[in-house]
Order: C-alpha cells, then structure tokens, then sequence
C-alpha cells in the first residue's frame, strides 16, 4: 500500500483531541492553534479537527466550506451552490462568531465582521484546524464559537504537481504547485488555481426577470511560502496567498447581482526556538475588497486594509509545565467609494498570558487576555480548563470561559442614509458582544476506536441588532448542546461519525435562533482496495427555521456525496465524484435551490 494511502486510511482516527500516548512520537498529529503553539493534540484540553490534505484531496472538495460541514458543531446555509454566499452556524453561534486565521493570521472583513469562506482557496492548503469553544482569551473579538486555522506552511513534500478538472454546471479547473528544499535550509512553495462555472439559476421563484439566469463563478487563486533555517534556532518565514473572484447572484430583493472581490494576505515571521524557549515575531497585512454591481445600479467598492503586529513567546519551565504571553496590535481602516463612513481607521493593542500543567494523567489551562481598543474601550477576557484520565484511555475534560465580539464598521459607522423607508447610521455607542460558555466531556481512545461526549452551554449578551434606524445592543441568546463524536475501524472500512443536538433560543422572543437545526448528524466512511479508494459522506440536518420570527420553517434533509481515487501509478491519479448522490430537491436558505446531482472529475499528475 503506498505511504500516501495509509496516512488518509489512518487520518480519521486522529481527527480528535482524545489520545493519550504518553510521549510524542513521529506520526502523532501536532496541532498550533489552539494555543499559539505547536504541541501534540493529545495535550490538548479543548476539542481540535484535524484536516489534512490528503483527505482534502480525497473527498475532491471544492471550497472551503465543502470541508468545515463535515466537521462536528459546524452546520451551513447557503444562498445557493459553489461560489455563492454562505453562512456557517458554529455550535449554534453565525459565521461572525468564528475567528478565521490564515497560518495564524487574521482575515476577513472589517465591515461585515467575518470571513467569506466562499472566498477563501483551498489551492496550496497542507491542513486546516479547528478549535470548538470559545479562544478569545488567546485571540481577542470574534473567537466566541471557535478558530478556524488555514495553514500553507511548506510541509517538506518537494516536487512539482499539475492538475485539471471537468464537472458539472461546465465546471472547469487547472492547477499547479511546486515546492522544494535544499541543504542550506532553505525552502520554498507555490500554488496556483484557476476554476470557472456557468453556474444554475440559484434563485428561480424570483420575481425579479434579471434574476433569470445563470448565477456563475471564477476563482483564481495563488499561494506562496518560502523560508530559511539560519541556524540551530533562528528561522526566517514568508507566506502569502492572493484570490481574484468574481460571482454572479440573485438578491431577494431588486439590486445588484454581480460582485468582484480581491483578497490578499502577506507575512513574515523571524522565530527563535531552543530546548525550552520559543519566540516568535510577526508582521502582516491583508487586504479584502469588494465590488457589487449590476442590474443598472452604480458599483460600490467597499475595502478593509489590516495591519497587524504579534509577538508570541512560550517556555518550557520543567518537564509539566509551560508559560507564555505575548503581545497583539493590529490597526483596520476602510473605505466606501459610495458614501464615508464616520469613522475610518481604529487600533487595537492587547496583551495575553497562558499557563499549562500536563503530567499525562492531569492537564490544567488558563488563559487570560486584554484588548485595549480605540472603539469601544477595554475588554477583558479569560478561560481555564482541565482534563483527568482517571482510567488508562479515558479522560474526563471541563472548561469555562469568556468571549466577545467587536462591532463592525458598518454597525459603528455608516453614513446617515435616508430613503422612502426612512433613515438609517451606525451607532459609535454600541458595546461589544459578550459571552459566557461553559462544557465538560468525556473522551476515550483505543486501538481501533476513539470517541468523544460533550456537553455544553453558550449564553450571548449583547447581542446587536436593527431597531430600523440604528443598531442597538439589545439581545440576549442561550445555547446549549449535546455532541458526539466518533472515529473507529470496522474491516477494511474507516468511519468518522458526529451528532449533534442543540437548542439555540433568542431568550427575548423565545424563538429558535434562526436556521439552526435541533438534530444534525454526518457520517464519513472510507474504503481502500489495493490502488483504489473510495470516500462516502452522509450528512443530515433537521428542520429548522428560515427567519427569527419563526413563521418559515425548513425542511429537513439528508444528503450522499461519493468520490473515488485510482492510482494509476505513482504519478498519476485520477479521481471522480458525484455529489449529492441521490439528486435530493432541498433548500438551507428559502427561495434559493440547493444543487442538484452534479458530477465531477479530476487528473493529478506529480513529478
């Protein structure tokens, strides 16, 4: 069996943080985000997915967002097919309460407050982590739900790859990467993507006849990172990926249907790491900007400029335990080429300090950070945890913590505008969204099993909304959850399993917070047979409701996509896919048509 092979065939089994070998060895699953640093997932007290690229490669997933929603916790609505909007609801919380880190980077909008995972490549990715549970007292605003880690970092596998791909829709794609090392320790890696579709008809109830059409998309995509080994502890690194998108939609109102967005990220770090002793510095700037335009309306470019500055250090003070700080500071400034915001640059500094005590059957965490920002003042946020392997492969885990949420641009600062329906600004007095969140779990790992049992409660304070002129800090939200995970081995055949109940409640209204669905579940299965394998994923999602006011209810739905890799040789692969295997007639957003069956086909070939 070829090495590549056996790493995706064993991969679920390490998907989570529940293992317990006493000592790292060399195939055990290292992690970076939860923390800041690198350190077996084993240590791990908050639970941690796993993502490689093989597997990415393997289930032939088309975007980012393909990927989070097999993942446990993660539930998606989308206005449509690949390449159209979508909204991730992370145990219970929207895609604005998930940080989204690029090599440990912040991305996203400073106007709408979160990421576009629609925007965001899977060319050049090595592996993606995700952290469930708050981290703000690691990262600051926004990691109320979870982290969401992209990494590109090169990961030593030097050669050149090309690929090409057909599908449905007249899907198209063609790609390349090269990546390769030399003995002075230097390294370096790029990855290039160019993918277009004609797309479907997204929206075909609307009343609108220019939404009669096609909705279709185009993606190019680049990644790089290079680096060198300077000596025994000093390393230099330099990564960054740029995306040029462009995507045709359908509004439910009369409006623009066309937008093209532009994104980079670039960083450097200089890092110092000895036995006991890790130090690393980092700069970076991002950029994400937007044109909407079409249907006769004038274009509007909206762009977020994102400075930031990271000094993150961690020490090894004996054999259990490890203390580290650091220092944040990041500035974000916007321009709106249709109207000027109030307000068009804020700052923030912070400051963190982290403690872990792991002697293999007891780990302790705590965590405390301050943001010091120039919109709204201090915040101070903390989170302790702990895990107890009272029996030899089970352990017991419970944390707290706090979280917030900064205001956006756009809640803060737009412009006085005012229309047939009234008048509408942002409101510079709003405070950030603040959170409570409290899980214990129950873990256990053998030689051909392991599983994991969660409980947990999310109470949101806060919560900002529109009272139609403004935007008031005025709701208050309760989650609780139920989750279950499992990654076991029954013959030839490799299962990754979750469920997931949750009660997500607007406590002013009483109503279910909305498109949040009490029962999901997924179930991923992989199979191989000599130079074949085979990926089949199931995913259910409950009945939910379309809108707060809980007056439009979602049907449920369960959903089969299925992918097939031969390796013809070495070299070449061939890959195949169908999704949406039994052509299922659903909808995660109302009024906007879910794909149908669509197929695709890939070619891979490595020098």
């Amino acid at each position: 069996m070829k090495r590549t092979l056996l790493a995706v065939a064993l991969a679920p089994l390490c998907f989570q943080s529940n293992a317990f070998a006493a000592e790292a060895t060399p195939d055990e699953v290292m992690v970076v985000t939860a923390n800041r640093f690198e350190q077996p997932i084993k240590n791990v007290i908050a639970p941690v997915s796993v993502v490689t690229k093989e597997e990415i490669d393997a289930i032939q997933a088309k975007s980012l967002v393909e990927v989070l929603r097999r993942l446990p916790g993660v539930q998606v609505a989308n206005q449509g097919g690949p390449g159209q909007n979508a909204e991730l609801y992370i145990r219970g919380t929207s895609s604005k309460h998930v940080l989204v880190l690029m090599n440990g980077v912040r991305i996203g909008s400073a106007t709408l407050g979160y990421a576009n995972f629609t925007a965001i490549p899977l060319s050049g990715v090595e592996q993606i982590e995700f952290v469930r549970g708050p981290r703000a007292a690691v990262y600051g605003s926004d990691a109320v739900s979870g982290v969401i880690n992209i990494i590109t970092t090169y990961q030593g596998n030097d050669g050149i790859a090309l690929d090409a791909g057909v599908g449905s829709d007249n899907y198209y794609s063609s790609g390349v990467s090269a990546a390769g090392s030399n003995e002075n320790g230097l390294w370096g890696k790029i990855a290039a993507t160019y993918e277009t579709s004609d797309g479907y008809d997204v929206q075909p109830t609307s009343s609108n006849p220019l939404d009669k059409d096609d909705d279709g998309y185009r993606n190019k995509y680049f990644v790089t990172d290079a680096g060198k080994q300077l000596n025994e502890n000093w390393v230099i690194k330099l990564n960054g990926y740029y995306q040029d998108k462009y995507t045709e939609f359908d509004n439910p109102w009369s409006g623009v249907d066309k937008s093209k967005s532009d994104l980079y990220n670039v960083a450097g770090t200089i890092q110092f790491q000895s036995d006991e002793l890790s130090s690393a510095f980092t700069l970076s700037n991002n950029q994400d900007e937007a044109e909407s335009y079409g249907q006769g309306k004038i274009p509007g470019t909206i762009e977020t400029q994102r400075t930031t500055v990271t000094w993150a250090n961690f020490y090894q003070l004996n054999s259990h335990i490890q203390i580290g700080g650091g220092l944040d500071w990041s500035t974000e400034e916007v321009t709106n080429s249709s109207a000027q915001y109030t307000e068009t640059q804020r700052d923030n500094t912070a400051a963190y300090l982290l403690a872990l005590y792991d002697n293999d059957t007891f780990q302790l965490e705590g965590n405390v950070r301050h943001d010091d920002h120039d919109a709204y003042g201090g915040e101070t946020t903390w989170q302790v945890g702990a895990g107890w392997s009272f029996i030899e492969n089970i352990r017991v885990t419970t944390s707290m913590g706090t979280a917030f949420k900064a205001p956006t641009f756009n809640e803060l600062y737009w412009p006085l505008e005012c229309s047939s329906w009234g008048c509408y600004s942002g409101n510079p007095d709003l405070k950030p969204e603040e959170s409570k969140n409290y899980e214990v779990a129950l873990e256990g790992e053998y030689s051909l099993i392991g599983w994991r049992i969660a409980v947990y409660q999310n109470n949101i304070d806060n919560l900002i909304s529109s009272n139609g002129t403004t935007n008031v800090n005025v709701g208050e939200a309760e989650i609780k959850g139920l989750e279950l995970t499992a990654n076991f081995v029954t013959g030839a055949l490799y299962h990754d399993l979750s469920m997931d109940f949750l009660d997500a409640e607007d406590k002013d209204t009483g109503n279910e917070l909305q498109r949040r669905a009490k029962e999901s579940g997924k179930w991923n299965i992989s199979y191989l047979l000599d130079q074949w394998q085979f990926d089949l994923s199931y995913l259910y999602q409950g009945k939910r409701y379309n809108d707060a006011a809980n007056t439009k209810k979602l049907n449920s739905y369960s959903l089969f996509d299925f992918a097939a890799s031969y390796y013809v040789t070495d070299a070449l692969t061939v890959r195949g896919r169908v999704a949406n295997l039994f052509d299922k007639d659903y909808e995660t957003v109302s009024d906007y048509q879910a794909p149908e069956r669509s197929y695709f086909m890939t070619i891979n070939y490595q020098f």
